[in-house]
């Protein structure tokens, strides 16, 4: 198949991804266990994939470099975040969803404490769901983390293009171009929907800690 899906092609390979990893006979099948579709409230055929996680705070001893940057950042507490000093456990609700625009899917997540209320991004960055060498050279802002070799950032807030709720995301430019590598130095020519979105869970774990 191409390095683009149509909404067709998304919507069968989630579908058979679904199926495929119903089974939690091994670590792998488990990380990528727990997937359900979802169809939109009132447009047929204008689905995604969601699951809702567990995720812990890490040890953030190693961010120290990476929040140095936020010393100048006027984060405004609301009263709608969640501060950093909770044992709780954190609900991840995460989103796989078709990009209208690049034609690939993307990663959309928010995650809450347990009282309910959204982390803001200097929180997102102390928990486990991302991995401790994603923010490497990154410059952060309150609503984005981007490095300054890319034109688009790596981690942006945004609204659910089906939901239309607040989320984080992950900006699909590069998408297609890193899933086309790993087809391409796996030999895979069949072009299944299934092995394609397989390597774009791949992709996703080298920044997430796809569990």
């Amino acid at each position: 198949m191409t390095a683009t899906f149509t909404r067709e092609q998304f919507d069968e390979a989630c579908r058979e991804f679904i199926h495929a990893h119903q089974s939690q006979s091994s670590a792998y099948q488990a990380k990528l266990a727990g997937w359900s579709w979802k169809e939109h409230n009132t447009l047929p055929g204008f689905g995604y994939m969601h699951r809702n996680t567990s995720l812990n705070w890490r040890n953030t001893e190693s961010d120290e470099t990476f929040f140095d940057n936020y010393d100048s950042l006027d984060v405004v507490d609301d009263g709608t975040t969640a501060p950093y000093h909770s044992p709780d456990p954190l609900t991840c609700q995460q989103y796989v969803v078709l990009s209208a625009t690049f034609r690939v899917p993307t990663f959309y997540f928010s995650i809450h404490d347990s009282s309910g209320s959204p982390l803001h991004l200097t929180d997102i960055m102390k928990t486990s769901l991302l991995r401790d060498d994603v923010c490497e050279g990154t410059v952060a802002t309150t609503f984005a983390v981007s490095h300054p070799a890319m034109n688009f950032p790596l981690l942006s807030q945004g609204e659910h293009p089906m939901l239309g709720t607040p989320c984080w995301y992950f900006h699909p430019c590069e998408t297609a171009n890193a899933v086309q590598e790993i087809l391409q130095a796996s030999g895979e020519r069949d072009g299944r929907s299934l092995t394609w979105i397989e390597a774009w869970f791949a992709v996703l774990s080298t920044v997430v800690n796809v569990q």
